[in-house]
């Protein structure tokens, strides 16, 4: 049978309160009393219950990171930099995936206030309009990465979308390219359209028509972005860039390209957005739009354990409210890799349409 508190104090010769202060570091006690107890708790294989301090300090130094979908490689980065950083500030996290399900997503937020958690990481960017009632009275801190509740104000971080779509088609741009598509996101990636507009920035800027940009439409995944490519290319408007929206979408264009005998980035040059692992090892390379995944795990974890420092878990979700303006929004960097080239002189093999404008 484990040995219980009372046995600690027994062994130690001191009460029970006495050993509870001495193994959780609150009040006083001479040097020679936490030294009797400590060796006596050690002695007994004692362990004190987690359950009983969170009861009594009103924390369980865990917090929940909601993602959503850990297939993703963009996620497996952002659940590093969280957990990092928590760990670093004594506190574990709970993983929750998602998998962009509204019932997972729902089951997940009470959960984690079930199983009291300090606070919430929620980097799943269709959660925010699904649940935006539940967020607008979030018993527990949350914070948002990457994605938004219309409405309601929480402090969030996420990254220079639009500026990172603008900066993908003006490197396209400066290599010559005229005939640009793009491959958006389905309306639940929340960033999607800010990378859509980024792109008709840069061609308004060139003097194009930026509304005349073809776009196509994928799932954010592989296989969706070899269908979206599949079509932009079949549409015979002689393509000889993709602008992507992210990396795993550009990896399924390049075997669009390569389905119909064409080269990267000799025929068609290909832009990824997000930065993940395997961007530099695809082949060739891929260029792409870098987020800065760390700063944003970090900078979350830190606007939690700020204020869980400072006040009573209680307290939080108000004061997680309070701070509704803390926001900020990162810039991005474009990664210049082998799969981005000089627009061929000759595109005929990709149709021979007129530029957009």
């Amino acid at each position: 049978m484990p040995a219980t508190i009372a046995d600690v104090a027994r062994r130690a010769g001191v009460s029970t309160a006495t050993v509870s202060r001495a193994l959780s570091g609150v009040g006083r006690a001479r040097p020679e009393t936490l030294a009797r107890v400590r060796d006596a708790a050690r002695e007994l294989g004692y362990r004190p219950s987690s359950v009983a301090q969170s009861l009594k300090f009103r924390t369980t130094r865990t917090l929940g990171l909601i993602i959503t979908d850990i297939e993703n490689p963009f996620f497996p980065q952002l659940v590093r930099a969280v957990e990092d950083a928590a760990v670093a500030e004594g506190y574990a996290v709970f993983l929750c995936n998602a998998a962009d399900d509204v019932d997972r997503e729902a089951g997940y937020l009470e959960l984690l206030v079930d199983r009291r958690v300090d606070g919430v990481v929620i980097a799943a960017s269709s959660l925010g309009g699904r649940h935006r009632e539940w967020l607008a009275g979030a018993p527990i801190p949350v914070v948002l990465v990457n994605c938004s509740a219309p409405g309601v104000e929480l402090p969030s971080i996420s990254s220079d979308n639009r500026a990172g779509g603008r900066m993908a088609v003006e490197h396209l741009l400066a290599l010559g390219h005229r005939r640009i598509g793009h491959i958006t996101a389905t309306t639940r990636h929340t960033d999607a359209p800010d990378r859509l507009q980024g792109a008709r920035d840069a061609l308004s800027a060139a003097g194009m028509d930026g509304k005349a940009l073809p776009v196509a439409m994928s799932d954010a995944g592989v296989a969706g972005g070899e269908r979206a490519a599949g079509e932009l290319l079949d549409q015979g408007t002689g393509l000889t860039a993709i602008f992507t929206y992210n990396d795993l979408t550009a990896i399924g264009a390049m075997r669009a390209v390569r389905a119909r005998g064409l080269r990267v980035p000799q025929d068609v040059s290909i832009v990824g957005f997000d930065d993940i692992d395997l961007a530099s090892f695809v082949d060739p390379p891929l260029t792409t739009v870098a987020q800065s995944t760390g700063a944003m795990g970090r900078w979350a974890v830190e606007r939690l354990t700020e204020g869980l420092a400072t006040r009573g878990p209680a307290a939080q979700g108000a004061a997680a409210r309070g701070r509704a303006r803390d926001t900020a929004v990162l810039p991005v960097r474009l990664r210049v890799r082998a799969s981005t080239g000089p627009a061929p002189t000759n595109p005929a093999a990709t149709g021979s349409a007129p530029s957009p404008g």
